[in-house]
């Protein structure tokens, strides 16, 4: 699967910042796969009318989405996908195709001429361009909302265990806790007040074989600390 998002370099960004001061627009391009016999690709952009790019037509459609996140603890990007249901097609392809889990949508902004009769700054490069795949959705009378992410949860292997900066990932009093002391609970994590810490009092071994990471760096602005 091709990256999540491309990047450009500021030289690489001067041509489409120039060409927004003659006149063109930023589009946005939307397209969903529909896993028929013959997987089908729709193309939606969202606007009024049609537009081309890279010779495929884009359908004007009311379709947004939200901004890039990441999770607090370092989850993969992942944002929100919203379509109208108006016409009641969508719910169809949503029932037919198993709420289209696991399907690969494609984001893109691209540059496109005020007058249509002219040929985009670059007709092949998007701004920006995504790849995603369905993760979740969910439908109501009004509109779908679906969640993408780079792998769908029902593809992806879990590992057995994460690195964690303040959880503790081993089960209380296995092998790897190590603990045979009196406490009949402990909270995983290292300072909580049925913490790591807190079984040192019986347990010389503690808080040393805590479980978690104490030392993975934060993400703050501007970089790691």
């Amino acid at each position: 699967m091709s990256p999540p998002i491309s990047h450009y370099d500021i030289a690489d960004l001067a041509p489409f910042k120039n060409a927004l001061a003659t006149g063109s627009r930023l589009v946005w391009l939307y397209e969903i796969e529909v896993p028929t016999s013959t997987p089908t690709r729709y193309r939606f952009c969202a606007q009024m009318e049609a537009v081309t790019f890279r010779g495929n037509e884009y359908s004007p459609f009311p379709i947004t989405h939200d901004t890039m996140k990441e999770g607090a603890d370092g989850d993969l990007p992942s944002l929100s996908l919203t379509v109208s249901n108006v016409s009641r097609e969508i719910i169809g392809t949503l029932e037919s195709y198993n709420g289209l889990i696991g399907q690969r949508v494609k984001i893109m902004l691209v540059l496109m001429p005020e007058n249509q009769d002219m040929a985009p700054q670059d007709p092949l490069k998007a701004i920006l361009e995504w790849d995603f795949k369905i993760t979740s959705m969910a439908a109501t009378a009004e509109g779908a909302s679906a969640q993408l992410g780079d792998i769908s949860l029902y593809e992806v292997n879990v590992p057995a265990s994460r690195m964690s900066k303040r959880y503790c990932r081993f089960q209380y009093r296995d092998s790897g806790c190590g603990y045979m002391g009196e406490r009949p609970s402990c909270d995983k994590s290292l300072d909580g007040p049925d913490g790591c810490k807190a079984h040192s009092f019986d347990s010389p071994a503690h808080p040393d074989r805590f479980g978690g990471f104490p030392g993975i760096p934060i993400k703050k602005t501007g970089g790691l600390l």
